[in-house]
């Protein structure tokens, strides 16, 4: 059901000019252009990377632009396509592995000649004169890459352009005959794939044998985590291998990667509370029923100017079943909805939880929580609703050094919101240990005990409650 509600709204974004076609990643971080002239000698190197704002200053960060499909490696030798690191694209050591930079630039140099030969396209001849005359040894030394050696070889990516005698320029990867040239090989790359019925499409297709990296879920491996995979003789079954033992098509596996990566890339559909990242998104693909969701549930109304008193009117409406207008958008309550819990497990993704209702539905389940807090407050408090982030702060010491809720029961009492279900007993526990120990009651805390024993009746419940 996840993944065929990710590669759905793949589909939605397709539609709509959002994403590329497969074959593509949409958002890849890029840091320099190596731009070709004709004769494949290099003619520059051109700084890609931009500033960007990162809390109250500005930092230096890779352009996003969209670049061929990336492979995904573990431990061998696997080159891509326009886009790769200086190992791939120059041939360069700088780990004290020559032989191996060497089997680096031979297989991106026989890729490209793959995909481009024949092509009739002056930036496509350029590319494979540039491979088939470029000396990796003087790589470091060169008088156009010498001053930015070591920014080059900090996990950089370096993207082809190209410059024509009369001196026009453009990326390789926005010249037509390399994309058409690119996208014939990718379609049929997996001629050799084992064919099987997809479980998300129901079609017969190939089957991914390793699905795409995740990535932007916090405490996760930077190199990207993975939701399926299949990589120890007990996790498979049968004699299957790696990814036939759950047949997902490579359309399918390319879809929902690319999917996830950007919701989580997207700031606005995203969350992370505890070590849980919450993700969300509408079936039709409209951005402002993430962004109306998270406001509601996390807060950061004000940012985005909208008062608390027009949140609150507009998360009663949705409530109660009738449209709003919110964001410069019309919001449906009977738009299907999706809410997605994954924490980091090592190289793998562990799903915490994940629910799918009428977007009405789910906001009936959040008014329904704030309506249960409520409580007289200080005239000083500013929150009017106490968000979840809030709300767990206050089952931690926040003089210690980690002021990090615990997991578990982090990410049980953001599910009991969004299901309607029934609050953890480790949220009480953990507000009652912290009134113990600080012998002090925060408005907060009360409010959290409040709403525990409306919605989990007991017999030991307080009369004042």
């Amino acid at each position: 059901m996840i993944l065929q509600a990710l590669t759905a709204y793949y589909e939605q974004l397709l539609k709509q000019g959002k994403v590329e076609a497969p074959g593509w990643d949409s958002r890849f971080k890029v840091s320099y252009e190596l731009r070709l002239g004709p004769d494949g000698q290099l003619l520059a190197l051109n700084d890609l990377r931009q500033e960007v704002p990162k809390g109250k200053k500005t930092v230096i960060a890779p352009r996003e632009l969209p670049v061929p499909h990336r492979v995904k490696r573990a431990s061998g030798v696997t080159a891509n396509f326009l886009c790769d690191n200086t190992s791939y694209l120059l041939g360069a050591d700088e780990k004290g592995k020559p032989e191996r930079s060497r089997q680096c630039f031979e297989a991106c140099a026989a890729l490209h000649h793959k995909v481009l030969d024949g092509v009739d396209s002056p930036a496509a001849k350029a590319i494979l004169a540039f491979f088939d005359s470029w000396e990796p040894d003087t790589a470091p030394t060169h008088p156009l890459l010498a001053e930015q050696w070591a920014d080059l070889n900090n996990n950089a990516n370096l993207v082809f352009g190209y410059e024509s005698p009369d001196g026009a320029h453009w990326l390789a990867t926005t010249d037509d005959a390399i994309r058409d040239a690119w996208q014939s090989a990718f379609d049929t790359s997996d001629a050799d794939a084992e064919m099987a019925r997809c479980l998300i499409t129901g079609k017969e297709a190939g089957i991914a044998r390793i699905h795409p990296a995740i990535k932007g879920v916090m405490g996760a491996q930077a190199a990207g985590a993975a939701l399926v995979s299949f990589n120890a003789p007990a996790f498979c079954s049968y004699g299957h291998e790696q990814g036939a033992n759950a047949p997902v098509s490579e359309y399918a596996a390319f879809a929902y990667t690319t999917a996830l990566n950007l919701l989580l890339a997207d700031r606005n559909c995203c969350q992370r509370i505890g070590d849980t990242t919450i993700v969300c998104w509408a079936e039709n693909a409209a951005p402002a029923y993430s962004n109306a969701m998270l406001m509601f549930f996390c807060g950061g109304a004000e940012a985005r100017g909208v008062s608390e008193s027009d949140l609150a009117a507009a998360l009663k409406a949705l409530s109660q079943g009738r449209p709003v207008s919110f964001l410069d958008d019309k919001l449906d309550p009977n738009q299907n909805f999706y809410v997605l819990g994954i924490s980091p497990n090592a190289a793998r993704l562990s799903v915490r939880f994940f629910l799918r209702d009428s977007f009405g539905a789910l906001m009936k389940n959040v008014n329904d929580h704030y309506e249960r807090m409520e409580i007289v407050r200080p005239a000083y408090e500013k929150f009017t609703y106490l968000p979840l982030w809030a709300l767990l702060r206050e089952t931690v010491n926040l003089n210690s050094r980690d002021k990090v809720p615990s997991p578990s029961m982090a990410g049980a009492t953001a599910r009991a919101i969004f299901s309607g279900g029934r609050y953890p007993a480790s949220l009480l526990e953990a507000t009652l240990l912290r009134i113990r120990a600080e012998r002090h009651i925060t408005w907060g805390r009360a409010a959290i005990i409040k709403a525990y024993y409306l919605k989990n009746p007991h017999e030991d419940c307080p009369k004042e409650v």
